[in-house]
């Protein structure tokens, strides 16, 4: 991996890491003054109606059609105008839909929820969807910037929602959950406002911003858009398949038992931060690499940067799964474990991260084979086996929570369908990326050292596994004496 690829990395990881490690502060906040529950359930769902839009529109669907598209166009300005003005209006609408029928939508997000529980939910979902319109603007001027290489500042602007929760966590009361409700919606919203000022700040200078400038006033904003909208609509549908995946989850989850909803969302957030810290930091360096070397005919320099980032990718996702396992129960114990949420809350919580954790490695080797497709302009195919995935995870899901009788285990079924699903994006990626190919691209003898490292590395940790706890313990009293 060369430097300037490498060095982009380090970067938007730490951007990320400041975003994440800000959200874990924020949902030890939540975790404290919400608990694990009712009004935890019902302020999950009303963020899970915009971060479900916003992965679809923003960062899914458009971030994937855009810049391959962006990099094509000839009168990028034009181009991009076209592209702000539109959807801009369109999510415009879509907002003001949600706040006049926010009950109706409400339904759809929680179907298990009764109607008392919906009117209590509904005018917190209007609230929360409004972040979707700033969180839009603030992907379109993101696109921009990675397009210049410029990684650190989307990256760590997400840290605004989080540090926004943490502020509002200041002037309210555990006692009065309903009211910490709207403090915290109001605070999602502020922290999209806030992000999108920064963004305008660092691009206030920036050539493709004043190309916009230009073409609005010389009135030449017309440029084909056809290519785009093939592509941004295939790319609805695969970056749609993994948002209702996640949405038929929390829908199964609002008929278990109470606390269901909040079990997956704890343990999605502790399972997301090496996710997205080496996954999605490596993707989002490496796809504009990746599109420069296809667009110069060069796949066989592609292919070796595909090759070490694979090699780097999978070690870090296979020591993150194995240690996140074997202490599953302290981290959740440590960052949620007071307040409204009990020790019994902890223990669900950390057999529901490690169903999570078996699927990390597939799921980041995926995101990272999907580049190809991406850059290949194949969205279509992208989401045709997105949508074979959420079929798989919906039966695997039905399937577990009618066979378990148990139901505490019935949401741990459901979080391990996400993780057999992950399997089946890996291969379906492979497939289309091509097995003679892939596995051309793999080193059978680093593989093998590779296992038996990390096999010695879990004994290791499992068995030093007291000492370690011990060593923390003594820490931690030694800073409190």
């Amino acid at each position: 991996m060369k430097n300037l690829v490498f060095k982009n990395f380090i970067i938007n990881a730490l951007g990320i890491l400041c975003s994440r490690v800000l959200g874990l502060v924020r949902d030890i906040l939540i975790a404290l003054f919400l608990g694990a529950g009712l009004y935890s359930d019902i302020f999950f769902v009303a963020l899970k109606m915009p971060a479900f839009f916003r992965r679809i529109f923003a960062e899914g669907a458009f971030g994937q059609s855009f810049l391959p598209n962006f990099v094509k166009a000839r009168k990028k300005g034009a181009f991009c105008v076209n592209i702000m003005m539109q959807f801009s209006l369109i999510v415009l609408l879509f907002c003001l839909l949600v706040s006049f029928f926010s009950s109706f939508f409400t339904k759809i997000f929680a179907f298990g929820f009764n109607q008392e529980t919906i009117n209590i939910a509904s005018p917190l979902v209007a609230i929360n969807f409004w972040y979707l319109f700033f969180i839009f603007l603030v992907t379109f001027l993101g696109a921009i910037l990675n397009y210049k290489q410029k990684f650190f500042i989307t990256s760590f602007s997400a840290a605004f929602f989080n540090l926004s929760i943490v502020i509002a966590a200041f002037f309210v009361d555990k006692n009065y959950p309903l009211k910490t409700l709207y403090y915290f919606s109001y605070a999602t919203v502020l922290s999209g406002v806030a992000q999108l000022i920064l963004h305008l700040i660092i691009l206030k200078n920036n050539p493709v911003i004043k190309a916009m400038i230009l073409s609005i006033r010389l009135k030449k904003s017309k440029t084909k858009m056809k290519s785009f909208y093939g592509n941004f609509f295939h790319g609805v549908l695969g970056s749609s398949a993994t948002q209702i995946s996640s949405l038929l989850d929390t829908t199964i989850a609002s008929f278990l038992i109470s606390g269901s909803i909040s079990y997956l969302y704890y343990a999605n957030r502790v399972f997301q931060l090496p996710l997205a810290l080496f996954a999605i930091a490596l993707t989002q360096v490496s796809f504009p690499k990746i599109l420069k070397h296809i667009k110069s005919n060069q796949e066989v320099l592609a292919s070796k940067f595909m090759q070490k980032a694979m090699a780097f990718l999978s070690i870090l996702l296979c020591v993150s799964s194995i240690a996140g396992s074997i202490f599953s129960l302290e981290i959740c114990q440590l960052l949620f474990q007071r307040g409204n949420f009990t020790r019994e809350d902890s223990i669900q919580t950390a057999y529901v991260l490690i169903a999570y954790l078996a699927g990390l490695l597939p799921f980041g080797l995926q995101k990272l084979l999907s580049l190809w497709l991406y850059a290949k302009f194949k969205q279509k195919t992208a989401a045709l086996i997105a949508f074979k995935a959420l079929f798989i995870s919906l039966l695997c899901s039905i399937a577990f929570v009618i066979l378990i009788k148990d139901e505490n285990l019935k949401v741990i079924g459901v979080a391990f369908s996400s993780s057999l699903s992950a399997f089946y994006l890996l291969g379906a990626n492979i497939k289309e990326f091509g097995f003679k190919k892939f596995f051309g691209l793999i080193s059978f003898r680093f593989c093998f050292l590779t296992i038996i490292a990390l096999i010695i590395f879990a004994a290791m940790l499992y068995l030093t596994k007291p000492y370690i706890l011990n060593l923390f313990i003594w820490i931690y009293m030694g800073i409190k004496g």
